[in-house]
């Protein structure tokens, strides 16, 4: 390249404010000093930040001076006072501030995927609509595999008026960070994201990725504790360069995960602003979450599915409009890119820890991110697979992904660019932030492993104090935003495959399943043996089974996916088809377990040496049946109330054993107080509304006789029921008493897995 070719564009805030023609022994400095030939006014530059010079070689240097917050070229952070060769269409960004850029050649840098690109606008001059997309037909062509051949087509409605039309892309259009549904009316102000691509109607197509992956710039991080906060994240900047690999160390309790969280919009920060590759996390995040992968520190997987089945599911979950065959060729891809082809059918269970990681990142990568997240990911495996893993990360992030992620092994530093020390120090305080292998020097230690005995305790004091705002803090004073998470799948489309995938883990699950099912027979012929007779024990039975089938089968269900659930909920998940997903498997079971007890006592009670028949067995089984289903919904809220199955089983029976003691059979309800309790329970009422269905039973008080059951349950065991209720004792009532149950359990279900968003 001859060296008249050579011209350098300074842009503050997209706006040009000096250009600089190359000349033989060029040599221009560039930082806040008075002195240097290029004065950038901003705290986070240094005095002396960086040079280039043009040397007798004829290749154009560019080399940081040490500077604190350092210099990227198109997106990769260099190292201090080494020389980098600058060619036409690289991006110089100074310090981490987005708005500073220097462009060498040429007065807008190009994406290798944006090819031949014009003024949007200037393409309006010949014609009304214009299309978007990778086919090489499109007005506007963005060569890349995450652009659909056809993505959408702009309309000129006036000179500030424009019809954005999505047409039936793979993955989406998004406006302002809003997702936008068919089409939308836009201006000439408004940023339209497709995939990683930001478009301007008065600008060009921008490749994000070459921005920094991301700028925190004053975040602070606060819990409420009673009268006074807890500070987790003490107030700091963060610039992490784009297709870099940066891990966050430090004792436990430091604050590693809680900075993640903040980072990648799990728990917003309570004070400062966020910026994904230039973009505002609170403001854009319905876009930018597309752009973001998380695996939290347990894995993001069902056990019972096979690594394809999982893959499946869940590309059909958080991509819309995907075909099974462009699944397919997806899955194969990514399964090739992380060393797992081999084990596509084989059951999560049946693979090691570290094979489940890699399917975990391969669910998030289905999307195609730019961000990864990953909490203490190596923790669980063994030194060989570390480095098998570690290998993939490092081979993610050549491709393209920035990896951010929190460790505890002194040895994964070997693999990564930059780290992040934080200090035992009331938490959230950052004691080194830079290369990675120069961190030894600056604590004047071996290895990683002295480093951690620097930092905790009294001794952190001291690295506090030293790295006293080597990056200057901002003075934003923000107060906490709240993200609106939203998403734009179908709620039946979202109802219809959670609802398949869960009915494929309950089918895969062989063995739990059956034990489940094998419930209602076991305890029908129980009953058979212990009862000769159809008494009023047998309706209790019958009450008290139902109750037991449909809370037990539920009990573990959410809590056991709790991470996942978080996860998706964060993604794009809506929870009333999450609920009624799960309902609608549950309900199956429960008529199965119904018919096949129903069907014991009927077959075994309609002898004709019984005095009395078990009647009408068709309308008990869907009693049972309802009453089962109605008490999935206990189940479930027991699930979501704590955060361990081990909690839910030990919970179980306390609150089983009242609907047994309440049901009015174990012991006469002997106050008004107790009645009314009974009242909220399923054995109650269901109880009664099995003595509608049966009519007669027999009793042995004070003779052998034949007896109404619902009469007696009301003058045997109830002291004031028929006082409150004109109906008493008709199943209409029932039905209703169990309804209203329903509702108020539905609703408590809702508001506590809404309580547990963090977004």
């Amino acid at each position: 390249m001859k060296k008249e070719s050579f011209k350098l564009f300074f842009y503050d805030e997209s706006q040009l404010f000096k250009k600089v023609l190359i000349q033989e022994d060029f040599s221009l400095m560039v930082g806040s000093n008075s002195n240097c030939d290029i004065i950038v006014s901003n705290k986070r530059i240094s005095r002396s930040h960086c040079q280039i010079i043009y040397s007798k070689s004829d290749h154009l240097k560019l080399i940081d001076l040490n500077s604190t917050n350092g210099t990227f070229l198109n997106g990769i952070k260099l190292k201090p006072s080494i020389p980098y060769n600058l060619n036409l269409k690289d991006q110089v960004q100074l310090a981490g501030v987005s708005g500073i850029i220097i462009s060498i050649g040429s007065e807008n840098i190009q994406s290798r995927y944006l090819e031949n690109q014009k003024n949007i606008l200037e393409l309006f001059k010949n014609k009304d609509i214009i299309t978007v997309g990778r086919d090489s037909s499109c007005d506007l062509r963005i060569n890349d595999n995450r652009i659909s051949r056809k993505h959408a087509s702009i309309k000129k409605l006036s000179n500030d008026k424009f019809l954005l039309k999505d047409l039936g892309s793979l993955n989406g259009i998004y406006v302002n960070g809003s997702k936008v549904n068919g089409k939308k009316t836009i201006s000439k102000e408004d940023n339209i994201f497709i995939s990683k691509y930001l478009l301007k109607i008065d600008g060009k197509a921008k490749d994000l990725s070459d921005e920094l992956a991301i700028s925190a710039i004053g975040i602070e991080k606060v819990y409420p504790n009673q009268k006074k906060g807890k500070k987790a994240l003490h107030k700091m900047d963060i610039s992490v360069p784009s297709r870099s690999l940066l891990a966050i160390m430090g004792p436990s309790g430091c604050g590693k995960s809680t900075l993640l969280k903040s980072l990648n919009g799990e728990s917003p920060p309570t004070k400062g602003r966020v910026l994904i590759f230039n973009q505002d996390l609170i403001t854009n995040y319905e876009y930018l979450k597309t752009q973001i992968g998380y695996v939290p520190q347990d894995d993001i997987v069902h056990k019972q599915l096979t690594v394809e089945q999982s893959l499946f599911f869940a590309a059909k979950l958080r991509i819309a409009n995907i075909s099974r065959a462009d699944i397919k060729i997806k899955i194969d891809q990514i399964l090739s890119e992380l060393n797992i082809s081999h084990i596509k059918k084989n059951l999560i269970s049946d693979i090691s820890g570290g094979q489940r990681k890699r399917v975990s990142i391969a669910i998030e990568l289905l999307t195609g991110p730019m961000l990864l997240f990953l909490d203490e990911p190596t923790s669980p495996l063994d030194p060989q697979t570390i480095e098998d893993f570690l290998n993939i990360l490092k081979k993610l992030s050549e491709n393209g992904t920035t990896v951010i992620m929190v460790t505890h092994k002194p040895e994964d530093l070997d693999y990564m660019d930059e780290v992040i020390f934080m200090a035992d120090n009331n938490g959230g305080k950052i004691v080194y932030y830079g290369d990675s292998t120069k961190y030894k020097d600056y604590f004047n230690v071996n290895n990683a492993v002295s480093v951690f005995s620097q930092i905790s305790g009294i001794n952190s004091k001291k690295w506090v104090e030293k790295y006293s705002n080597p990056r200057p803090l901002s003075t934003t004073q923000d107060k906490e935003k709240v993200l609106i998470n939203k998403s734009n799948q179908s709620s039946i489309e979202q109802f219809f495959w959670l609802t398949y995938r869960y009915f494929k883990i309950k089918t895969n699950d062989k063995v739990n399943t059956s034990i489940m099912l094998l419930q209602a027979p076991i305890i029908a012929l129980l009953a058979c043996l212990v009862f000769k007779e159809v008494t009023l024990s047998v309706l209790f039975i019958m009450a008290v089974s139902a109750v037991w089938f449909g809370s037990t089968n539920a009990a573990r269900e959410i809590v056991g996916e709790l991470p996942i659930y978080k996860r998706e909920r964060m993604y794009n998940l809506k929870l009333i088809p999450y609920i009624f997903s799960k309902i609608a498997v549950l309900s199956l079971f429960s008529i199965v377990q119904s018919f096949v007890f129903i069907y014991i006592l009927y077959f075994y009670y309609s002898d004709s040496n019984f005095d009395i028949y078990f009647n009408n067995p068709f309308s008990a089984f869907i009693w049972m049946s309802f009453l089962t289903i109605s008490s999935t919904f206990l189940g479930l809220l027991l699930s979501a109330i704590f955060d361990t199955s081990e909690k839910v089983l030990a919970v179980v029976p306390i609150v089983l054993i009242p609907q047994i003691m309440l049901a009015g059979l174990v012991a006469k309800i002997g106050s008004t107080t107790v009645e009314f309790v009974s009242y909220m329970t399923f054995t109650r009422w269901g109880i009664e509304g099995f003595g509608n269905i049966q009519g007669d039973i027999v009793t042995d008080n004070p003779l052998n006789k034949t007896a109404d059951a619902v009469e007696l349950l009301k003058n045997s065991f109830h002291v004031s029921y028929s006082d409150h209720f004109n109906s008493s004792g008709t199943l209409s009532l029932d039905f209703m008493a169990i309804f209203c149950l329903v509702l108020m359990m539905f609703i408590s279900l809702y508001l506590i897995l809404k309580g547990k968003d963090s977004i």
